[in-house]
């Protein structure tokens, strides 16, 4: 199950690439590389390529298409008649060490699988699906980068990409406790709900977990935390290890069934979200009967129920919002956090006019985490901020914290001045209480 990060590429790790490039091609993937006609327009969909070509250079290998060209040429060799004659006059795809280290580039650095290519796509090509399937070759081939490996196998080995294990995440619940006074139970049964932080959130925004732990404290449903499942985040995603993405699922679903829960609701995180509300009841079709929530989702729905009340504005600036692509694009929660930050905010004007546009954060899909990208997500947040600046807001509302963390390290690092917060914080601080 350990993900490796070799340094050098041999014969070996080529023939892994390819094996599994080869037996990942099924009629689905096979179709989305013969639908794509190189017409570009993908290009411009892509925040690397975006941000790049705004700081004044064109760089056509950052083209969403262009990730998938090496499977695709796999996919010429083995299923084409022309591939094939190909192969047998040895004239077939040779591929080298640099096109591997090419290929950590596209897929790891580049790209955060946020989606917003296929949307653009005219032939709804499933680019994100491409991409993956060349990580998953990449980590079978034990390539994938340092940083995301080793914090990879942390989540395996501690339970956490940061290292929270059970003794460190009951100390940090009781820390959050007692600094913002709020009352958290953990492994209460029997309970409904079931909400799972993520350890960027315990560990960096502790406000945020305690502003979640408000809210679902005005509601009145019966909810706890969970030792077993204490981790929301699922990096098995990133790296594209099956193995590991299932292990850290099977944790949820132990955590969860020993506790009698209906509802799991997810963190402000976004492959928490993807991985628990739609990978997870693939991976155990009949043991996750839960239904998953994303806590914006949830909030809206106790709104909604009269469970929550929004006692006024909160916040009185001019804000804008930034979606999370696996939240939003990719999960579909994109009217309840407008609906929300409609009754906070005096004057919350959108970026977009269609929120299925919206820009990533340019540190999702792992790419936070790899330092060897930081160039790449730097000049990603460019696009970004041209959003930000087009509506005249400063202050940013976001419903995932490693999109928060993303996007602040950008506007430091481009000594930018925007303020991004947690649209949950701002329920929490505007939340009164309702009779139950």
């Amino acid at each position: 199950m350990p993900v490796e990060s070799k340094e050098k590429v041999g014969k070996e790790e080529i023939a892994k690439f390819y094996e599994f490039c080869k037996r990942s091609i099924n009629a689905e993937v096979a179709a989305y590389l013969e639908a794509c006609v190189r017409c570009g327009i993908c290009a411009e969909a892509c925040l690397f390529y975006m941000g790049e070509n705004v700081s004044g250079r064109i760089d056509p290998t950052l083209t969403p298409a262009y990730k998938a060209d090496l499977l695709r040429e796999i996919y010429k060799e083995n299923y084409t008649l022309i591939g094939r004659i190909k192969k047998v006059l040895g004239l077939g795809v040779k591929i080298t060490a640099e096109d591997l280290k090419n290929q950590v580039k596209l897929v790891f650095y580049t790209c955060t699988n946020c989606d917003r290519c296929t949307k653009a796509c005219p032939m709804g090509i499933d680019t994100p699906r491409l991409v993956s399937i060349v990580r998953g070759a990449l980590t079978y081939a034990g390539l994938t980068p340092k940083d995301l490996a080793q914090a990879t196998n942390l989540s395996v080995e501690k339970g956490s990409p940061l290292g929270v294990d059970i003794p460190t995440f009951l100390k940090r619940i009781e820390f959050i406790s007692e600094e913002y006074e709020v009352e958290i139970p953990i492994d209460k049964k029997p309970s409904e709900y079931l909400y799972i932080p993520s350890s960027i959130e315990l560990m960096k925004f502790p406000q945020a977990v305690a502003s979640a732990v408000k809210v679902l404290n005005k509601t009145g449903v019966s909810w706890t935390l969970s030792s077993i499942a204490h981790e929301a985040t699922n990096f098995g995603l990133f790296a594209q290890s099956k193995e590991v993405t299932k292990e850290m699922l099977r944790r949820v679903l132990e955590g969860a069934k020993d506790l009698g829960i209906k509802y799991i609701i997810a963190p402000e995180c976004g492959h928490a979200y993807q991985s628990m509300r739609f990978i997870a009841p693939n991976v155990f079709p009949t043991d996750w009967k839960f239904e998953v929530l994303n806590i914006v989702e949830f909030i809206d729905r106790m709104i909604k129920e009269g469970r929550l009340s929004i006692k006024g504005k909160v916040i009185k600036e001019r804000v804008t919002i930034h979606d999370s692509c696996q939240i939003g694009r990719r999960g579909g929660v994109l009217k309840e956090p407008r609906r929300i930050l409609n009754m906070l905010a005096e004057d919350f004007k959108d970026s977009v006019m269609i929120p299925e546009h919206n820009i990533c954060c340019g540190g999702g899909g792992g790419v936070l985490v790899i330092k060897d990208a930081d160039y790449h997500r730097q000049k990603a947040f460019i696009s970004k901020m041209t959003l930000f600046d087009k509506v005249g807001a400063k202050t940013v509302v976001c419903y995932c914290a490693n999109c928060m963390l993303a996007l602040s390290m950008g506007s430091q690092e481009l000594k930018r001045d925007y303020r991004f917060v947690s649209i949950v914080e701002l329920v929490a601080e505007a939340v009164e209480e309702v009779e139950q």
